[in-house]
């Protein structure tokens, strides 16, 4: 059985959470003058060098797994850098709602779990890997374990996805309360699409195809696979089957 892909599991989520947020707080003037910073929030900075090293470790891998979700790099980019702040807020809530956070720095064995069958988890990108299956506990049972106290607060029995959006609410109203500042490379928060677009050079482009779409994780997976290597998170589309050749005449 497979486990859940970390992309779905960040941008399903943070596709509805963030437009509530970000429709209601623009991105702070400091954002604009410190183009190496990815993410702001509570005093805490998360760097764009790191958030783009993540994004190229997790896609090398995903492009070596044929079944994996292709999704637009800049999408992944951004989501990824919103789900370290998002991560941060369960992380700074877990100790009032008594939430139990999963051991830190995780191990090599859950890291495996996490990516081992999508591709070769090595040395080289076992940082990032490591990185990403943090975001992903907190993400996922911590996020529900906060939702689940959050319910019992106001008398509600709350669990599986509806313990998800009660927790993914009180992360925003953190965020809110504690100056969340996301760099513009990321460009502008589109309620419509759940996603970013408009971003300036320091951001990755996302072809005019992708663009069109109302949801980029609603493309076919041959459109998302088809798009360039260097506007691609996942792997290429596969080779059309070659065209049957006709039989020569009086064959």
């Amino acid at each position: 059985m497979r486990r859940r892909r970390l992309v779905p599991l960040i941008t399903s989520v943070a596709a509805v959470a963030t437009s509530a947020l970000l429709a209601g707080c623009g991105l702070t003037p400091d954002a604009a003058t410190e183009p190496g910073l990815a993410v702001k929030v509570d005093g805490l900075n998360l760097g764009l060098a790191k958030v783009d090293r993540v994004v190229d470790d997790y896609c090398a891998l995903l492009a070596q797994d044929p079944q994996a979700q292709a999704a637009p790099r800049a999408f992944v980019r951004a989501n990824f850098a919103l789900g370290w702040a998002r991560a941060r807020a369960v992380d700074a809530l877990a100790g009032e709602y008594g939430v139990q956070l999963p051991p830190s720095p995780v191990t090599r064995s859950v890291v495996e779990a996490d990516f081992g069958r999508s591709g070769s988890v090595t040395d080289d990108n076992y940082d990032s890997l490591a990185w990403l299956s943090g975001l992903q506990q907190r993400l996922g049972p911590a996020l529900e374990q906060l939702g689940t106290k959050v319910g019992q607060e106001s008398g509600q029995a709350v669990a599986g996805e509806a313990a998800l959006r009660a927790g993914n609410e009180r992360v925003l109203s953190w965020l809110d309360d504690n100056d969340l500042v996301l760099n513009p490379a990321f460009g502008t928060f589109d309620e419509k699409t759940g996603g970013f677009g408009g971003g300036d050079l320091l951001s990755i482009p996302v072809s005019s195809e992708a663009r069109a779409n109302d949801d980029p994780l609603k493309l076919s997976a041959e459109q998302l696979a088809a798009l360039p290597a260097t506007q691609r998170c996942g792997p290429a589309a596969p080779a059309a089957p070659a065209a049957p050749v006709a039989p020569a005449p009086g064959g």
